[in-house]
């Protein structure tokens, strides 16, 4: 800022020279998006990386303005960065009865983005494997669930979606979509953002409990935050495990787990995962609020 503007003219010749110096950049970020889309040949869908971008803005946040406004406008601008380099949709969970996630969606994607409802969660899965969207948005998984969606995330093929991301992933206001939750899936893998979680489907054909699940994981080294168990049959159990870190299908851990004494082990596989959202803390940055200029 120069110094001594003195009159309310020239306090605000110098917002609009910062105006068309922020729209510069715009359109040079825009040039830069779409010059990487044809560099890497498509969309490329990189939640980790935006997760990082975040994190390191509200993290050097200072002055009079908000943290989490300033989020909002650069999802805005990462979701038009995305709609730019080609073809791009969202399918949401929008169930007659249940919650209606594309509100979810836009906020994240940004207000360009094609969102297309879908009445039920296979419908975003489908929508996802055959390719008629890029991402789906599915609630986040309940152990009240008769036919949990994530369960299909264990099939092994090229076309099995996968869990990329988790939303919000800053809490930008008390609207309508300030309470609801889901998770993002794609044709790709968890990116690790430096900060993550990672979902986990231990397959067995015990009942274990939840405790001798969490053991098990333990042992083979992962930190367990959460077990989800739904029954696949007299013979078979699927085992939802929430762990700290971003695990990747090579893992080493991810070894079949021995027998115990309450178990007789099962096989072990990766489903996804998510950045670790900004917390309420790290947005409390926030400035006074100012009178528009």
């Amino acid at each position: 800022m120069t110094a001594g503007p003195t009159s309310l003219d020239d306090l605000r010749r110098e917002i609009d020279e910062i105006d068309a110096a922020i729209h510069e950049l715009l359109v040079r970020r825009g040039d830069a998006a779409r010059a990487l889309a044809s560099a890497e040949g498509g969309i490329s869908i990189r939640p980790g990386r935006e997760a990082q971008t975040l994190r390191r803005l509200v993290a050097r946040n200072r002055g009079a303005f908000p943290a989490s406004a300033m989020v909002r406008i650069w999802r805005e601008i990462m979701g038009a960065s995305i709609v730019a380099r080609g073809p791009f949709a969202v399918a949401a969970s929008a169930p007659q009865s249940g919650p209606d996630l594309r509100e979810l969606a836009r906020d994240h994607y940004g207000s360009r983005a094609l969102v297309l409802a879908n009445e039920s969660n296979m419908g975003v899965l489908r929508a996802v494997a055959e390719g008629d969207a890029t991402v789906g948005v599915l609630p986040l998984p309940d152990s009240d669930e008769r036919d949990p969606w994530w369960r299909n995330l264990t099939q092994i093929g090229e076309r099995v979606p996968r869990i990329v991301a988790r939303l919000p992933f800053a809490a930008l206001g008390a609207g309508s979509t300030a309470k609801l939750e889901g998770l993002v899936i794609a044709l790709a893998s968890h990116e690790d953002s430096g900060e993550d979680r990672s979902y986990l489907v231990l397959d067995t054909a015990d009942q274990l409990s939840r405790g001798t699940v969490k053991s098990l994981l333990s042992e083979a080294g992962f930190e367990v935050l959460d077990v989800q168990t739904w029954s696949e049959g007299p013979d078979r159990r699927l085992h939802l495990i929430e762990v700290e870190g971003c695990v990747s299908d090579d893992d080493s851990r991810l070894a079949p787990l021995p027998a115990s004494e309450d178990a007789e082990g099962g096989t072990l596989r990766v489903i996804g995962g998510y950045a670790v959202p900004l917390t309420a803390e790290q947005l409390a940055a926030d400035g006074p609020s100012g009178a528009a200029a």
